[in-house]
């Protein structure tokens, strides 16, 4: 008896320490777009108003109601403030090029911030936006955000985290700079390995920190087709 008791209190504190991973910000509402399942907002409750709606679907005495261009069929996830102030902002999620969020006025669409590619985007209140998906990147690649002289603004990172367990699908080097010098592993096609870092993320020719499975560490270049993967399965440019 009481080993059975034992093993469900360490299930439970299993699920207590790694369940809680599962979700940056597992406080927040989830928004998830009317049209696309794949696309989420995350907000507080408190602060948001949700519409989830395409601004050529709003009442037109709406600020944000447009007929014209592109932008009528975007989705208008939302209004909500990003800090602590009273300043709302509209969260906009659609094509116009590009699949991406779209930040403007709630009041005036004509004011636009910027815009970030991704299919999930976290604002959790502080004065930040957070990001991810694998659009517009070669990788789920996680982005934070920041308002800077009223334009949105990438914090920059020394590296992206990939944390991708895949495979090889031609031979590849690790070496152990970037610059190829001093070679560490010489990996066969179809060899299993984690890509955990990459320098940029969006370059069809990039640098990737990648372990063997083995668990060696190394440097390479990997080539990422537009929408297929060339040298690592899952390694691949999402966007145009």
């Amino acid at each position: 008896m009481k080993k059975a008791i034992l093993v469900i209190y360490l299930s439970h504190l299993t699920f207590l320490i790694f369940g809680q991973t599962t979700k940056p910000f597992p406080y927040l509402l989830e928004i998830t777009h009317a049209d696309d399942s794949t696309v989420h907002l995350y907000v507080d409750k408190h602060k948001t108003e949700i519409f989830n709606q395409k601004l050529s679907e709003l009442n037109k005495n709406h600020p944000l109601y447009t007929s014209e261009d592109c932008e009528s069929g975007m989705t208008l996830l939302a209004i909500t403030s990003i800090d602590n102030s009273s300043r709302k902002y509209a969260i906009v999620y659609g094509f116009c090029p590009e699949p991406e969020f779209h930040l403007y006025s709630a009041s005036d669409l004509s004011k636009f911030y910027g815009a970030v590619g991704g299919v999930n985007m976290y604002i959790p209140g502080n004065g930040s936006l957070y990001v991810s998906g694998h659009l517009n990147s070669n990788f789920d690649r996680k982005v934070k955000l920041k308002f800077e002289n009223n334009e949105l603004k990438e914090v920059k990172q020394p590296l992206y985290y990939v944390g991708l367990k895949t495979k090889t699908l031609k031979p590849i080097t690790l070496y152990q700079t970037k610059e190829f010098k001093n070679v560490v592993a010489n990996l066969p096609e179809n060899y299993r390995v984690e890509v955990l870092l990459a320098e940029t993320g969006y370059r069809h020719e990039d640098y990737y920190l990648i372990k063997t499975d083995f668990g060696l560490v190394g440097w390479a270049k990997i080539k990422a087709g537009q929408y297929s993967a060339i040298d690592i399965e899952g390694i691949y440019f999402n966007g145009d």
